[in-house]
């Protein structure tokens, strides 16, 4: 099978498997808004908020070093490079979680009463921190089968766990619910916790099968130091992110409160567009966050092998796509934000929420892109750095702008950081490799998008169609047949596509 085939199937494979993800994880947002209310979206945020924190110290950076290390061993030959290298991964990633997971058991008890302020948070941020050390054992296990591109495995776990985790979710939540949000909460958090054993278990599984067809002995010294190289900068700087990131999510309540609102209120304003709104903006970013996944050793192995050429053309590839797609999924959610806010969550303000961001979508997505590509050619220190800007400006302008002008003051932080991120993020990139992207495609493709909408439009009132996937259809099709008409797709493109297949 060519390369490319390889690369393709994979591909389809994980953005089929983050689709299905995706919607079941969305049907069980949807319940869980229901079983719990706004208010209790927003205070499951908030514990989250705390967990993706301990998250990430307890995986510092290892998920993107074993992704690197395994593809630059195996690119140049060195299959017991590879072996070792996963060995000395999973070591760094348990002393880490370990001490990650012990430190947030004990300092729930503060984390909850002082520093988010409400102490239904305690128990499940205890919960939450067993299952530390086996979300690591996943990343490492994770980073491996990407670097082999060995995605359908990794895929059938993830669906796997999704089932653990939202079996035992659920079975919580019936049991507990009646007795509060507290222990609403709790249950989730067990959910949780069973999911990533269970992930944990059947990759390891996987990994002790796949790992035997490995038998040249041709090894590489150096795999510590060049580990260490890769994850810590990244740990350190997301570190730093993240902890910036936390208190700003933490703040958003909090600045709503000193507005006016009531801790009730705040909490569901911060639910509804944390918890509902910006989940559904994200959920078409699958095919998208797919490729920034598997771009990362594909990318390191072109640096690795020096070859500059496919270098550029696979990210010229990929932005192209990225800009069409983000465009288009920007005007739907636009054009059908009240319908999708009913459909989905049969909540109004959900729906403003979405017409509010979704100009900010083109952004979202296309810095995510641009943030693999990065990683994949070593630049993942200077992405880490403008994280960390822009979580600094973000946490600033929260504290100053919300207490004056309530949610108003959130969502200009959120389009003004967002965008900042990505130009510079962009600009990074743009000093390796040389970028077609021009203002002439990018209208190009607005026009499209602009026509498409009111050709959909026409259609619906003409044959009176209400129905919400059928609308969205329509103005899909009519956006493709106007993008090869103004040569935003090429033939070049379509054969580039069957060639997949030859």
């Amino acid at each position: 099978m060519k390369r490319v085939k390889i690369i393709f199937f994979n591909l389809l494979t994980l953005t089929a498997t983050s689709l299905l993800l995706r919607t079941i994880g969305m049907s069980f947002q949807v319940y869980l808004s229901k079983k719990i209310g706004p208010a209790g979206i927003g205070l499951l945020q908030l514990i989250m908020s705390i967990y993706f924190l301990a998250a990430t110290f307890a995986i510092s950076g290892i998920r993107l070093a074993t992704t690197r290390l395994v593809a630059e061993e195996l690119g140049m030959g060195r299959e017991a490079g590879a072996k070792k290298a996963i060995k000395i991964c999973l070591c760094y990633s348990l002393i880490f979680s370990t001490v990650f997971a012990t430190t947030l058991f004990f300092c729930a008890d503060f984390i909850g009463t002082l520093w988010l302020g409400d102490t239904r948070t305690i128990l499940s941020l205890r919960i939450l921190a067993l299952s530390l050390p086996f979300l690591a054992i996943c990343a490492v296990m994770g980073g491996y089968f990407t670097a082999v591109r060995r995605v359908l495995k990794l895929s059938a776990v993830m669906i796997t766990e999704q089932v653990f985790r939202i079996a035992a979710t659920v079975a919580c939540i019936l049991a507990l619910l009646p007795r509060g949000l507290e222990y609403a909460c709790a249950g989730i958090a067990i959910g949780a916790c069973i999911g990533e054993i269970a992930s944990c278990l059947l990759l390891f599984i996987l990994y002790s099968f796949d790992i035997r067809q490995y038998k040249n002995r041709v090894s590489s010294p150096d795999l510590p130091p060049r580990m260490f190289r890769i994850a810590l900068p990244v740990a350190f700087s997301a570190y730093v992110t993240s902890i910036i990131r936390t208190v700003q999510q933490t703040l958003i309540p909090y600045g709503l409160k000193k507005s006016g609102a009531s801790s009730e209120s705040a909490l569901a304003t911060f639910g509804t567009i944390q918890g509902m709104a910006i989940p559904l903006l994200m959920f078409p970013a699958v095919l998208l966050y797919a490729i920034s996944d598997l771009i990362v050793p594909e990318l390191a192995e072109c640096q690795a092998q020096g070859r500059p050429n496919r270098l550029s053309y696979i990210i010229n590839r990929v932005i192209n796509l990225g800009l069409i797609s983000s465009i288009g999924v920007m005007s739907i959610f636009f054009r059908f934000s009240a319908e999708l806010g009913s459909a989905v969550y049969n909540n109004s303000e959900a729906g403003y929420y979405l017409k509010i961001l979704a100009p900010l979508i083109p952004v979202m997505y296309m810095d995510s892109i641009v943030d693999g590509m990065l990683k994949g050619i070593g630049q993942q220190v200077p992405s880490m750095a403008y994280n960390i800007f822009e979580s600094l400006i973000g946490v600033t302008l929260i504290y100053l702008l919300l207490p004056k002008f309530a949610i108003v003051g959130y969502i200009f932080t959120l389009f003004l950081t967002r965008t900042l991120n990505f130009g510079l993020s962009l600009n990074r990139l743009r000093k390796f490799v040389s970028l077609k992207i021009t203002a002439g495609a990018i209208c190009k493709t607005l026009f499209c998008i602009l026509n498409a909408l009111i050709i959909s439009n026409l259609v619906f009132y003409t044959l009176h169609i209400t129905w919400l996937p059928l609308c969205i259809l329509t103005t899909a099709a009519a956006y493709y047949l106007l993008l090869r008409l103004m040569s935003c797709i090429t033939g070049e493109d379509l054969a580039w596509f069957k060639s997949i297949f030859s």
